[in-house]
């Protein structure tokens, strides 16, 4: 008995200790320098893996002109299944420019107009028409190399030359009569046609690239083009800045933009001359120091959020300036996962991410909104005085086309490798809007101009356009760390709460102030009738 239990016993020690060897505990350590050297492979793999991806920011940036995001157009056809293709917000109702929708059924009225509008920037040129050819077929693999080369490849490089010339000529044309004031009958235009037009120049696939309209526009040999291009852009994108108009032209703020420049630059015939130009002569190629523009949306994105200002450090929050959103150095995401953020950025995730107060609800905590002395998008600062604060936002206008031009915008974001600074906008003001009465407050104030519908509709479209979308984190972080950090001292503070319920109660309008004054003046007027009365020497 006593020799069976040893030998048992001798047994199970023996399963034990190759249990242990399966388990990876060997004596020699083989199996763990086996899996180690699995998991370094694995992580090279991905590396590799992650440099050949065409999802990479390289692959990415050598489309100046992409297509929109298939995510997108899948999502619009599950919001509206019975939308007709030529009604979608990114599809052109009119003309095509570019190849992605060059030939449709829907677009043939558009090309006779195109030729008119091609032939008349053609005649106001210096180089004649065989002169402008040869300047765009030499550069044509550069164009081509801008679209997606399944879009591209049916069309031949004589063919792919005259779709660029009579698209960029047309384009250009149409922009100057728009800025410039032209009668829209001359070039064949329907009044209708206008508004049409304008949303098909700023649709992500009916692009042409920038290099493209650079080399058109170098044709009309105008002096000072460089200043002159800026402000016919800013005049057709509805942003005017007066410091361009005042330094190219002369011009006092009085007088309009659209008679000065028919004055210095229009014949009576209506074609573009220069008319004793004033500076010296400056080339209209002068690109970004950053980024080349890649398109005419991209040029209108760049105007409608406005400069990147520099980092500044913040100085204490009682005297403190307006500060934009910019006030941080902007990073990208890789940068940020690549571990260069630090702890304290970390914890300033945190503070950023968490959702905030809508409109009605930052008002009672003390926030005052107000307008932006600026149009930029990026014009969004705040500025806390310990019991009161001020967030100045932007004004914006939504309309019917404002739908079209927000998608497109978003589109191209996600597209290219630009920052998502427009989608950040966009986010931002969801936070700030979630009911009709938010639209309401917003417009009393002067920030939101709704030309669309009822407020019920705008604050729809805010909760739905952006939803679901990553932003960029770095835009307006310091209004939203400024804003949370104010919120958190007024509710932890019942003193603040008490101050700011009386400052709403009765200073919250000027009747209110004016009665304080009243009742202020009669008792004061009272206490000296009363003090006379007892003493009268």
């Amino acid at each position: 008995m006593a020799e069976n239990e040893l030998v048992v016993l001798v047994e199970q020690q023996e399963v034990v200790a190759h249990d242990h060897v399966q388990f990876g505990k060997s004596g020699d350590g083989s199996d763990h320098m086996r899996a180690l050297a699995e998991l370094k492979s694995k992580f090279v793999g991905v590396e590799k893996e992650a440099e050949t991806s065409p999802l990479s920011s390289s692959s990415k940036a050598q489309l100046q002109c992409p297509k929109v995001p298939k995510r997108l157009i899948l999502e619009e056809k599950r919001d509206d299944p019975k939308k007709e293709v030529q009604n979608s917000n990114y599809a052109p109702k009119l003309i095509s420019l570019g190849p992605y929708h060059h030939g449709k059924p829907h677009l043939v009225m558009g090309e006779k107009l195109k030729l008119n509008l091609a032939q008349a920037y053609i005649q106001s040129c210096e180089s004649a028409v065989e002169e402008i050819y040869s300047s765009i077929s030499v550069r044509i693999s550069k164009l081509r190399a801008c679209y997606d080369a399944e879009s591209t490849k049916k069309y031949k490089d004589d063919e792919f030359t005259v779709m660029m010339l009579v698209d960029g000529c047309a384009l250009l044309c149409y922009i100057l009569c728009v800025s410039l004031g032209y009668d829209h009958e001359q070039i064949s235009i329907r009044y209708q046609d206008i508004s049409v037009l304008h949303r098909d120049a700023l649709l992500l696939e009916n692009q042409l690239p920038y290099q493209l309209l650079l080399e058109l526009m170098k044709m009309m040999g105008l002096e000072s083009a460089n200043d002159f291009w800026t402000a016919i852009f800013q005049e057709f994108f509805g942003i005017h800045d007066e410091s361009i108009f005042q330094e190219f032209m002369g011009m006092q703020t009085e007088e309009s933009f659209v008679k000065k420049m028919m004055k210095n630059y229009c014949c009576p015939s209506g074609l573009l001359l220069p008319k004793n130009p004033k500076s010296k002569p400056e080339s209209a190629d002068n690109e970004s120091e950053s980024k080349p523009c890649h398109h005419l949306l991209d040029l209108f994105r760049r105007n409608f959020l406005g400069e990147e200002h520099s980092s500044t450090s913040s100085s204490p929050s009682g005297n403190e300036k307006l500060e934009g959103p910019s006030s941080l150095p902007l990073r990208s995401n890789t940068e940020i996962l690549g571990g260069k953020m630090g702890m304290a950025s970390v914890r300033d995730v945190k503070e950023v991410m968490a959702s905030f107060r809508n409109v009605k609800e930052l008002m009672d905590a003390g926030i005052r909104i107000k307008r932006s002395p600026t149009s930029h998008l990026r014009d969004i600062s705040f500025q806390s005085n310990g019991i009161t604060a001020y967030l100045r936002i932007p004004p914006i206008t939504i309309d019917s086309s404002t739908e079209a031009m927000f998608l497109n915008l978003i589109a191209y974001e996600m597209s290219s490798d630009v920052e998502r600074d427009f989608i950040s906008y966009l986010r931002f003001l969801d936070s700030l809007i979630d009911h009709a009465d938010d639209v309401r407050e917003l417009q009393s104030i002067g920030i939101l101009q709704n030309n669309l519908g009822t407020h019920e509709e705008v604050a729809s479209f805010f909760n739905t356009v952006s939803a679901n979308l990553e932003s960029n984190f770095h835009a307006y972080k310091d209004v939203r760390v400024k804003i949370r950090k104010h919120l958190q001292s007024h509710y932890h503070s019942k003193v603040k709460m008490w101050m700011t319920q009386c400052l709403d109660t009765y200073f919250g309008s000027p009747w209110t102030i004016i009665a304080w004054v009243g009742a202020f003046l009669a008792l004061f007027l009272t206490f000296v009738q009363t003090y006379y009365s007892v003493f009268p020497h």
